[in-house]
């Protein structure tokens, strides 16, 4: 089990420096890069666990709404990143 826990742990390390350095080299600032990197995979790291629940038969409900919920409640961290990406973020700091 802690072997899957520090795969995943690696899987999603890897797609945040790899984001960061996209956005690197995209122009951005890499205090900003790593930021939004950082909200992207906290916001999609539950993904993967609301498909397997929902994939799966004979899954009980309350499992499939405790994935949904988790999703959920790291979809601000996705919005956060949209703001970076868009820049509203330092307007909504201007006013």
């Amino acid at each position: 089990m802690e072997e899957d826990n520090s795969l995943e742990f690696d899987l999603y390390e890897n797609l945040r420096q790899n984001l960061t350095q996209v956005l690197v080299r995209s122009g951005r600032e890499l205090i900003e890069a790593e930021r939004i990197a950082l909200y992207v995979v906290q916001g999609i790291r539950d993904v993967p666990k609301l498909i397997a629940s929902l994939s799966r038969g004979n899954r009980p409900d309350a499992e499939v709404l405790l994935a949904l919920m988790n999703l959920l409640e790291d979809a601000s961290a996705l919005h956060k990143a949209k703001d970076l990406v868009l820049g509203l973020d330092e307007k909504k700091s201007l006013h």
